[in-house]
């Protein structure tokens, strides 16, 4: 008798993607599991709006930038759970990560944006001043914006640590060593992202360039220089707790973690 395979997945955009996978025997069984199917939209969780799955529809060049500025890269975009607008940040124009010939260190403009979700309009702008190159971004249950700045300036001043921003912009706290990378308790080396905990406690994402070391020796090298590849967490408060993970590619180990959820 053949198998049959039914696969039944629900897509919410702003949170994760589901997907069940069962073994089915006979065309009857099938019959029967789809029969229990519910289906659903796929959407905002936090609004209840969204679109049939798959979407039919998808925007081009979404979200108004103030006159004369252009999308530079960005790795980050999360939902407000308040009001289930769109928070994002660019790297000032940049085209390259912490390096190009315009970045977030040597320029007046302002990185964080809050997008309305249905026109795209600009609802806030601010981070100027503060980071080298925005990296993760999370919006914690308050609306605050939490933000992983993943390089330093060749200054040794900024850089290399975790801000936490009001939703207007006023900055609460960092966390980390401004311009000065490490392995230390605390201490981070081009953290990646960051998302904060149903109880407040945050959890950082730290190590970049732990990809590129594909050798023992050149991981050992990249240790004794400080760099890291672990998680760490902190309080509400911004005291560190406790970190876990490392340089590798064994259980436990990571190469570079790039994203918490």
């Amino acid at each position: 008798m053949a198998l049959l395979r039914v696969q039944l997945s629900v897509l919410s955009l702003g949170a994760s993607v589901l997907l069940a996978t069962q073994n089915i025997d006979t065309r009857a069984e099938a019959q029967a599991a789809a029969s229990n199917v519910r289906r659903t939209t796929a959407g905002s969780p936090i609004t209840g709006e969204g679109l049939p799955n798959p979407a039919p529809i998808v925007t081009r060049n979404w979200g108004q930038l103030p006159a004369g500025r252009k999308w530079g890269t960005t790795a980050g975009i999360d939902i407000d759970p308040t009001d289930g607008n769109v928070w994002a940040y660019e790297r000032c124009g940049a085209g390259t990560a912490g390096g190009g010939p315009v970045d977030c260190d040597n320029t007046p403009l302002d990185p964080i944006f809050k997008f309305d979700r249905k026109t795209g309009a600009v609802l806030a702008n601010f981070g100027k001043g503060v980071m080298v190159t925005p990296h993760g971004i999370a919006v914690d249950k308050q609306g605050n914006v939490w933000i992983a700045d993943f390089s330093g300036d060749k200054a040794g001043t900024k850089g290399h640590q975790v801000h936490k921003f009001s939703p207007k912009g006023e900055k609460l706290q960092s966390l980390g060593i401004a311009g000065k990378p490490g392995n230390a308790d605390g201490q981070f080396n081009q953290p990646n992202d960051v998302v904060v905990g149903p109880d407040g406690s945050i959890y950082v994402a730290d190590g970049h360039d732990a990809q590129g070391m594909t050798t023992a020796n050149a991981v050992a090298e990249g240790v004794k220089r400080g760099a890291t590849s672990r998680i760490s967490k902190f309080s509400p408060d911004g005291k560190f707790i406790k970190s876990w993970g490392g340089i590798g590619v064994r259980h436990g180990e990571f190469r570079t973690p790039h994203s918490l959820v």
